[in-house]
């Protein structure tokens, strides 16, 4: 007790509104996440033999098959409620580890461990985004885009060293152990507020449609797909290649956090208040420098000074890109959801084709960060999200 106040008393005032008990989840979920998520494509790279291949293959293999599953994902969403829903899928990713830790033992759990990462994303995503979207007011969304940045990337800060740590010290058993139990801890703060449900109406078929309809989305959010997809399955796996420690990769990545997280909460007032659409186009420039670095990156110093100018730099490009992104989605009120479905089924199918081509690119070459080439023109793909229409024949023909 100080000065007439508790800790829980503080606490409990602190998780009254639905935005807290959100931003809390998120914090423990992407601090459950962060211990393993660099770590995560290296246990398979050594376990695949050290072919990078194999480990692009397994991945495609999960984008491909969340995608196909997303659109029963948005309809379970709405049978059960968004919070529900995305307790459901902590069972699934829980099974998804139990499968990687024992992966050695029997072949066939690599492919059991695809299925239920698909299926636990299929149920996570769909939810999260749109429980955002429903509780963040579109005056204040560019400022709560900027908090849930900055929560997740705080979250983060402790996560990679502690992995780190538990990796060297106590080997992949205790860290997949920490991740479960805590991943579990994250759902219950969304509990405290009331069950919400969605009316999900698109057919398999509709949904699918969508990919056409909307040119200038799907284009943008085909680059979100290409980009992360390297930074996440890739850029690990490459630092390892260069000797970089457990314990080395994760002080770059908790340091890396740090200074993005305090950035995030200046990006988000900044959207709030500034042209979000010229702030994307000079983010997405500044990503595609960051990328340009990466590729001549030889050691533990550069791939430091490397992965804080691209954290900085994914940032100032990715909190306007999701306000932009979210107020297309509230733009279109009930049918938010649909939206929602429709931009995973493009970001995963277009990572599902392109990391199929990559694993065959790797099969007859092996120089690991040509990849990033690619990444750099990904990035510049962000600003496809800032402009009105791709093709106007309409002004062609007025022109003339």
């Amino acid at each position: 007790m100080f000065f007439g106040f508790s800790l829980e008393d503080t606490f409990d005032h602190f998780l009254k509104t639905e935005s807290s008990q959100f931003f809390v989840s998120v914090a423990i979920r992407y601090l459950a996440l962060g211990m393993v998520a660099i770590f995560e494509p290296i246990y398979l790279y050594l376990y695949f033999g050290r072919s990078i291949s194999h480990v692009l293959l397994f991945w495609a293999a999960f984008s491909g098959i969340f995608a196909l599953t997303v659109v029963f994902g948005g309809r379970i969403m709405a049978r059960l409620g968004l919070k529900k829903t995305m307790l459901l899928s902590n069972f699934f990713f829980f099974g998804y580890y139990i499968c990687l830790f024992f992966i050695e033992d029997f072949f066939l759990l690599a492919p059991m461990a695809i299925i239920l990462r698909a299926i636990g994303a299929t149920l996570f995503w769909p939810a999260f985004h749109t429980d955002f979207i429903r509780f963040s007011k579109t005056s204040r969304r560019a400022e709560h885009v900027g908090k849930m940045s900055a929560v997740c990337l705080t979250a983060g800060i402790i996560s990679p060293v502690v992995g780190g740590f538990i990796l060297a010290g106590l080997g992949y058993a205790a860290l997949f152990t920490v991740v479960l139990v805590t991943l579990f801890a994250s759902t219950f703060p969304l509990f405290l507020s009331k069950e919400r449900h969605e009316v999900y109406t698109d057919s398999y078929k509709q949904a699918w449609k969508r990919i056409w309809k909307n040119k200038n989305e799907s284009l943008a959010l085909a680059s979100l797909g290409i980009e992360s997809g390297i930074d996440a399955f890739i850029w690990p796996i490459f630092i390892f290649i260069l000797g970089i420690s457990y314990k080395e990769m994760g002080g770059i990545s908790t340091f890396a956090l740090f200074v993005s997280a305090l950035f995030a909460f200046y990006m988000g007032k900044v959207t709030a208040k500034k042209n979000r659409f010229k702030l994307l186009n000079i983010g997405s420039i500044l990503l595609s420098f960051s990328w340009a670095i990466k590729f001549f990156v030889t050691n533990t110093m550069s791939a430091f000074l490397a992965q804080n100018f691209y954290r900085i730099s994914k940032t100032t490009a990715l909190i306007p890109f999701r306000t932009i992104l979210y107020n297309k989605a509230a733009s279109r009120e009930d049918h938010a959801d649909e939206f929602i479905v429709y931009r995973e089924i493009i970001i995963n199918i277009s990572r599902f084709f392109f990391l199929m081509f990559l694993a065959g690119l790797f099969f007859i070459i092996d120089q690991v960060n040509l990849s990033f080439i690619i990444a750099i023109i990904a990035s510049a793909g962000f600003s496809f999200l800032a402009k009105p229409r791709l093709f106007s024949f309409k002004k062609l023909r007025l022109k003339k």
